[in-house]
């Protein structure tokens, strides 16, 4: 085919794109479509969707339509922004598991060789990433390009994609799987174990010391101060016994609450096993490892792990809370941050809640 033809054919997917599925078919108009003969296959960078005329000339009408919904729906999760200092190859292939799960469910052809894998339909791409193997030799292609400075506007995105759904919405086209889509979008699910380890990261004592002078340079008769880590000091995990934790969500936040302190290093973690009473602590230095118990199984009080601490006389650096949230919390927030790994959608009173789901 000629270039033209290719163009024409990119311009008659689009103009079914918005005629079949017009949530994904408006934001297409977004993107200007460029032929990039030194592209693999389609890129998108949140401004431009790039395509190789001779890779499109291999496609049908149907498979072309879905390449578009496919590389907008990487602008549409923020794809592009959200990879940070990740591995740029292996990022792609989880964003293209995610993108691939949604179009299909939305009715789309995959064309040959698409990354699918349905295990992966209900996961984000953070989730999917960090189940994927490194692999150095990775032949994988990109088609989620870094945007220039300045030029990538997620919020602007946020908006359109919200406007884009209220206008497929009232076309009656909005169907039930691109309504979860949506609301995945409009209204992200935060990974609690990101959380977790930024809470409790965030009170890791960490700094520059004139009392322990870098050594180095005191030979060189230069007195500078060193970095140095205090490590974090006491460390609080209560758990929920009331029989609502299952043993699968005990052993991923044990195993998770483990890491958390094999990176921030506390002096001593106390383990409070709590459902309307105390039914069990446990101390660990810092050698130890986490193996969560169910203890107890009554009624849910949250009060008494913070009476003991008051009691003991602990100065926690941080508190996380396993926990429903069924249950009755003090009146007024403790002088010591309280983090609730919430199983429900319920949110504390005060303090910051993250839903734990495994």
């Amino acid at each position: 085919m000629t270039d033209q033809k290719i163009s024409k054919q990119m311009t008659r997917a689009r103009i079914d794109l918005i005629a079949s599925q017009p949530f994904f078919g408006t934001l297409a108009l977004r993107l200007v479509m460029k032929e990039d003969q030194a592209a693999p296959t389609l890129w998108v960078d949140g401004k431009t969707l790039g395509y190789n005329p001779e890779f499109v000339g291999t496609l049908s009408h149907e498979v072309t339509v879905a390449a578009i919904a496919h590389e907008v729906s990487h602008c549409v999760f923020d794809h592009i922004s959200r990879r940070g200092g990740r591995n740029a190859k292996k990022w792609n292939r989880a964003c293209d598991y995610v993108v691939n799960a949604v179009i299909k469910d939305a009715g789309f052809r995959l064309g040959d060789g698409w990354l699918y894998d349905p295990a992966y339909a209900n996961m984000s791409a953070d989730a999917i990433y960090s189940t994927l193997p490194d692999s150095p030799d990775d032949d994988s292609l990109c088609d989620v390009h870094e945007a220039k400075s300045g030029e990538l506007a997620p919020d602007e995105w946020k908006m359109a994609t919200a406007m884009a759904a209220n206008a497929a919405r009232r076309a009656g086209e909005l169907h039930g799987s691109l309504e979860r889509f949506i609301d995945q979008i409009l209204n992200p699910q935060v990974d609690w174990r990101e959380t977790l380890r930024r809470f409790c990261t965030e009170e890791n004592k960490d700094d520059y010391s004139w009392s322990r002078p870098n050594k180095y340079f005191i030979g060189l008769g230069i007195c500078i101060p060193s970095l140095y880590s205090q490590g974090m000091g006491e460390m609080v995990v209560a758990v929920d016994t009331s029989g609502s934790i299952t043993k699968e969500v005990l052993d991923a936040f044990g195993s998770e609450v483990q890491a958390v302190r094999d990176a921030v290093q506390p002096r001593v973690t106390y383990i409070i096993y709590c459902d309307s009473k105390i039914n069990h602590v446990e101390e660990l230095g810092q050698y130890d490892q986490v193996e969560l118990k169910a203890y107890g199984g009554g009624g849910t009080s949250f009060c008494p792990p913070f009476e003991l601490i008051e009691e003991q006389g602990w100065q926690p650096a941080a508190f996380v809370y396993l926990t429903d949230l069924y249950g009755n919390a003090p009146d007024a927030p403790p002088d010591y941050p309280v983090l609730w790994c919430c199983t429900t959608d319920q949110r504390a009173p005060w303090g910051e809640t993250v839903r734990i789901e495994v």
